[in-house]
């Protein structure tokens, strides 16, 4: 069997077109010396767009097209896309982003020549050529209680913050969900990502157990994605309603005694100062004070497929 450098893994989910175009950019900017597959993963999507997808790529070379009988979320259908994958890396990457260059190699070239390092993200801009999102840090007492831009000052000195605009390589604590470039025995090692987390906060998890296990996370401004991004969870409630459980999630998990209980105390007045000011603040603040009862996650109001050819 032939080595595979890189697994590309992404998830369709009624999205066949952004899929579509992010294989034929892969395609166009990865160099023939670099050996690698593309493995998407249809999160049960509607018959019509699964089909669409599977019609136009269907005779595309080192492509495998996984069909999903129930939507497992970003976390359950990229895990289910890494049991298919034999790439020394693997290339975590919304479906909705493309390459602007051949991200996939720069990235692998820079792994290959530091091996301390076991997670990479691009330059992500958006749709006006701004510069993206690609790197946060991780939640902590403090941003809870004074706010982002206190954050960012008093820890500039550890990790840059969201507003940087890096230019050289450098150390990040979290990088974005939308594009996650993982030595693979790194990514085996720490346990992939927690599928306990349906739609948010995966990538801070598994940022944080990266930098646990030993290893550097960077971002790497010579690769770069464009990423379309999607519409704000503020404007759904069930949308708002699942970052809220993802977070509490991330939190218990991460923190614990008096850190934790900060952190949600934090989060109980902001939520509260919300009722007044924020359309269906209400809403979320009872149900914030309801335990952000994982039994109402979207991962659960989920079906299963009728198995069909």
């Amino acid at each position: 069997m032939s080595t595979v450098d890189i697994s590309f893994i992404t998830v369709n989910y009624n999205s066949s077109s952004h899929t579509i175009e992010l294989v034929e950019s892969i395609r166009k900017y990865v160099c023939k010396d670099t050996a690698y597959e593309i493995i998407i993963v249809d999160n049960a999507s509607e018959s019509d767009d699964f089909e669409r997808l599977r019609d136009t790529l269907n005779e595309a070379p080192a492509l495998t097209l996984i069909r999903n009988r129930i939507n497992n979320g970003f976390a359950g259908g990229n895990m289910l896309g890494v049991n298919h994958a034999r790439g020394n890396y693997y290339f975590f990457i919304n479906n909705d982003c493309l390459l602007l260059n051949d991200a996939a190699t720069e990235m692998k070239n820079f792994m290959d020549t530091h091996e301390d390092i076991g997670a990479l993200t691009a330059k992500i801009t958006d749709e006006k050529g701004n510069f993206s999102s690609s790197y946060k840090q991780f939640p902590s007492v403090i941003k809870q209680w004074f706010g982002n831009t206190i954050h960012r000052k008093l820890s500039a000195h550890s990790f840059p913050g969201n507003k940087a605009r890096l230019s050289v390589p450098t150390p990040v604590e979290v990088i974005s969900g939308s594009c996650m470039f993982f030595r693979a025995d790194v990514f085996c090692d720490i346990g992939g990502f927690d599928t306990m987390f349906f739609l948010y906060c995966e990538e801070e998890d598994i940022c944080k157990r990266v930098w646990n296990s030993g290893r550097k996370i960077y971002f790497l401004p010579s690769a770069e994605i464009f990423h379309e991004g999607g519409g704000s969870s503020k404007n759904n409630p069930a949308l708002e309603k699942e970052f809220y459980i993802s977070y509490k999630l991330l939190i218990d998990k991460h923190f614990h005694g008096f850190a934790r209980i900060l952190i949600k105390t934090a989060l109980f007045f902001k939520l509260l100062r919300r009722v007044a000011t924020k359309k269906r603040g209400w809403e979320i603040f009872v149900f914030f004070l309801r335990g952000t009862p994982i039994k109402e996650s979207l991962r659960y109001k989920q079906t299963i497929q009728v198995n069909r050819p």
